[in-house]
């Protein structure tokens, strides 16, 4: 590749073998409290990046090694006892950029470099910036069911702008799957569409969107993985497409925003494409990452890898060895966990150590490493990280407090409720109908439990329309002892409002206990927050309301649209149909 910038070569000559590989590294860390071990990968691992993920404790006793907590090995050292409990720690925005104040500023004063911090925040439930009353806002198709790409836009911007407001600089979004297998349990609503033009149309307003106020954009899953029944988080999905189904599908929406230059970052999809490469997965394929996006593509961004500790690699390959094959197939940046379950000790030192004897034996060139660095020095240079200003340039309070802001984030959700079905005629509810209603508890890392989001925030809504509800919470799968709770009192009701939200990490969902309701000769009315029979909207459901995505706003639109007191406005951004019972059929 061509090094012409002197500021960035300049940068280069003066960074050590050490901080070269520390560079590529993305640690996922907690990040909403004050860790000592975050700053011990700045300090002593040289890590160029850290990904934050929602703080949370688990309701148990634990034992942490303080003499060991401060070198960056503090998960591996936590010892818990048995709970399935997870708490989220509830912390203010403002709290939480100084938190993240205090990493950039000890790499600035240990190297010089600007610090990335990543974050997801797709929409729904996939989100790392859940707490202190952030706006949240839909998954890409609940942007999309809007119809109008420029909610999509503003979205992205005030996305961008609480990230940059309390330290965070990268997204990994836009996603640019699309996901055409309506029982791919891992992308699902974090798709824009199945239609390659529409995730690509909306995927650009994005895009533009974290451009446009300094956010680094990571388009995933290269090279897309949307048409798989398996999620790569526990298995190693094979995507057995022709070569010309992922070109002319899949990597549309790829080729778009090359093209309109707005990808800085592209993250690797840990699955198998035998068109491409029988043996390697897409993240560990030089075919894939070399030969297709780089030669045939044109692409000369940042490729970073997803997670390496997926079971999508780590069910053939150790950590460390995994992570010297990306960089040798091509990726920049490596994404991973601070350590691992096995018994093999911490995995960042191993990891930078065995990059270290991969460049000094000349497996994988210095040369290969430098243009790594640079590729990865110039997404900072372009995104303005290098600038004396570049630190917030608003607060995190005025964001949450702007109007416009405020009036983004209600009319995405509001424009993200859709009935798909009421063939019964029940909607609108009657307020003095006896109804129970049956609400899941989203897992607490996304519901912060307080004033903004909390479990039994849907029956508090509905009962703003009805003194006549009772309420029963469940899992995201309802519990024998939760099933025999609501039999025992199902007949002192009218009907039943019951959710079947789906999210990936969680084992089943409330389908099967909608069956058994309505078997019982009772009315049902379902919501769901994926237009999918499978995860979310059971065909025996003759009325079944559609929330692209659980956000509070939405939860809170559902109950006006479910007793009459607004529109539900949603569009159908898909080719996919639910069932032949539709009283019309569900056009994009």
């Amino acid at each position: 590749m061509n090094m012409d910038n002197t500021f960035l070569t300049n940068l280069i000559s003066d960074m050590s073998l050490e901080e070269k590989i520390g560079l590529t590294l993305t640690v996922i860390s907690e990040g909403g409290t004050y860790l000592p071990a975050n700053e011990g990968l700045i300090r002593d691992y040289n890590c160029g990046g850290l990904r934050v993920v929602p703080a949370v404790r688990y309701g148990q006793q634990l034992f942490v090694d303080g003499e060991k907590r401060s070198k960056g090995n503090e998960a591996n050292e936590r010892i818990y006892y048995p709970s399935d409990q997870k708490n989220p720690v509830d912390i203010s925005l403002p709290h939480f950029a100084k938190t993240l104040q205090s990493y950039h500023q000890e790499a600035l004063q240990c190297h010089g470099i600007p610090l990335r911090i990543a974050f997801d925040q797709e929409g729904g439930v996939s989100r790392d910036l859940t707490f202190g009353g952030a706006h949240i806002f839909p998954p890409p198709m609940g942007l999309a069911a809007s119809g109008d790409p420029k909610i999509a836009y503003e979205a992205a911007k005030v996305i961008g702008r609480m990230g940059r407001a309390v330290g965070l600089n990268m997204i990994h979004s836009p996603v640019l799957d699309v996901n055409v297998e309506p029982d791919n349990p891992e992308i699902y609503t974090r798709a824009y569409s199945d239609i390659s033009e529409v995730v690509a149309e909306y995927a650009v307003a994005s895009a533009r969107g974290f451009k446009e106020v300094g956010m680094i954009a990571t388009g995933k899953h290269f090279p897309g993985r949307g048409d798989s029944t398996g999620d790569a988080h526990f298995e190693i999905p094979v995507l057995d497409i022709s070569w010309d189904t992922l070109w002319n599908r899949d990597l549309y929406p790829y080729r778009v925003l090359i093209e309109e230059n707005l990808l800085p970052v592209i993250m690797t999809a840990h699955s198998l494409y035998p068109a491409i490469d029988p043996d390697e997965i897409a993240t560990l394929s030089e075919k894939v990452l070399q030969g297709v996006l780089r030669d045939k593509m044109g692409y000369d961004g940042v490729i970073t890898s997803d997670a390496i500790g997926m079971k999508g690699v780590t069910l053939k390959y150790d950590v460390p060895d995994a992570c010297v094959k990306a960089l040798q197939a091509g990726c920049d940046m490596l994404l991973m966990r601070m350590s691992t379950e096995e018994p093999i000790g911490p995995v960042i030192p191993k990891t930078i150590e065995k990059i270290r004897q991969a460049v000094e034996s000349n497996e994988l060139k210095s040369e290969e490493l430098d243009a790594k660095v640079y590729r990865i020095l110039r997404s900072y240079q372009e995104a303005g990280l290098f600038e004396a200003d570049a630190a917030q340039s608003e607060t995190i309070n005025e964001v949450l407090e702007d109007p416009h802001c405020i009036n983004v984030a209600e009319t995405a959700s509001v424009r993200s409720v859709r009935v798909v079905r009421d063939i019964d005629g029940l909607l609108p509810l009657s307020p003095n109908q006896r109804a129970l209603v049956i609400e899941q508890r989203i897992p607490r890392q996304f519901c912060p439990n307080n004033e903004h989001w909390y479990s039994g925030l849907f029956y508090d809504c509905l009962c703003k329309f009805s003194n006549e509800l009772s309420y029963i919470e469940t899992g995201m799968q309802s519990t024998p002892e939760q099933e025999a709770l609501i039999f025992d009192h199902l007949d002192a009701f009218d009907l039943v409002i019951i959710t079947n939200w789906y999210y990936r990490d969680e084992i089943g969902s409330n389908a099967e206990l909608v069956r058994k309701i309505i078997a019982a000769g009772k009315k049902v009315v379902v919501v769901g927050d994926t237009p999918y029979e499978s995860f979310s909207l059971p065909r025996e459901a003759s009325t079944a309301v559609l929330q692209y995505g659980v956000t509070p706003i939405s939860i809170r639109v559902v109950a006006e649209v479910l007793f009459g007191n607004a529109e539900a406005e949603a569009g159908w951004p898909l080719n996919y149909q639910l069932d032949t019972q539709m009283t019309e059929e569900l056009a994009p």
